[in-house]
């Protein structure tokens, strides 16, 4: 999604919407009315006055279909004659509505194959393959990481309102991943880390391993994971030479701030909450 984002944002067309849709998210009866539309009294449960599809939503600009593999072969010849014809028509109308939309579909799925096993239609795959871009995984684009991750974590900063020094300290935070962990998930779970590390980091703490293996437990094959970067320098004491009376009284000082707290005791908030239990 975010190649094609960038896609739409460098054309003519930036200006206008861009329309993303999941096509392996609804089940196919949903599908048919997301993408095209619907009037009222189509079917049962049908929204009154009717609805405009993810089509016309997206006139005159992009709409960006992922996951095409999985489409249901009974709309798959609905979707080629929109792209054949550039019209939509709703669910329920014996009228076409004209259309301006630039298509742009990703898979994970070896679209030939589906041709030749019959489950995909060979005259949309020749409709939709004019310009094909193959994005590697990514752990074998590493160098991409880090620019990625800062753009995620735009978002994440925009919506919880993150200072950027805060944004800075968990992009330190997170380095370590960027070149040790393998990505299975690609850019997806390196948008859900990002968003949990915003949320876990809003505060500007978090500075030992043990925070951040807490924090993603997934991560057990970093055992080795070196200690990220701290903005406030911080390290772990040994947790023999913090007391839990030492922790009460800081805390104290610190009107409850546990992060603040781990901060001045130096020692990660994990073992600050092990510390305050026993």
């Amino acid at each position: 999604e975010l190649v094609a984002q960038g896609i739409h944002n460098a054309s003519r067309r930036r200006g206008n919407p861009f329309v993303a849709f999941n096509c392996a998210a609804l089940p196919e009866g949903l599908i048919e009315s997301e993408l095209f539309g619907h009037e009222e009294g189509a079917f049962t449960g049908a929204r009154r006055g009717g609805k405009p599809g993810l089509f016309e939503v997206a006139h005159t600009g992009t709409i960006f279909l992922d996951e095409i593999g999985e489409m249901p072969a009974a709309l798959q010849s609905r979707l080629l004659r929109v792209l054949q014809e550039r019209e939509v028509m709703k669910l329920g109308s014996g009228r076409a509505t004209p259309i301006d939309v630039r298509v742009i579909a990703a898979t994970h799925r070896n679209l030939r194959e589906l041709v030749k096993h019959g489950t995909f239609r060979a005259d949309l795959n020749f409709r939709l393959n004019l310009l094909q871009i193959e994005l590697p995984p990514l752990r074998e684009r590493r160098s991409d990481i880090p620019g990625l991750a800062q753009h995620l974590l735009a978002r994440s900063a925009a919506k919880y309102h993150l200072p950027a020094t805060v944004t800075k300290h968990i992009l330190e935070f997170l380095s370590p991943l960027f070149e040790l962990y393998t990505w299975p998930g690609n850019v997806r779970e390196l948008e859900n880390v990002v968003a949990r590390a915003a949320i876990y980091l809003s505060d500007g703490s978090g500075s030992a391993r043990e925070d951040l293996q807490a924090m993603f437990p997934e991560f057990g094959e970093m055992q080795s994971l070196p200690v990220a970067a701290d903005r406030h320098k911080v390290t772990d004491a040994p947790s023999g030479t913090v007391t839990r009376d030492d922790i009460m009284r800081v805390l104290q000082a610190n009107g409850g701030n546990r992060a603040a707290a781990s901060r001045t005791l130096g020692i990660g908030r994990t073992t600050l909450w092990r510390l305050m239990k026993e």
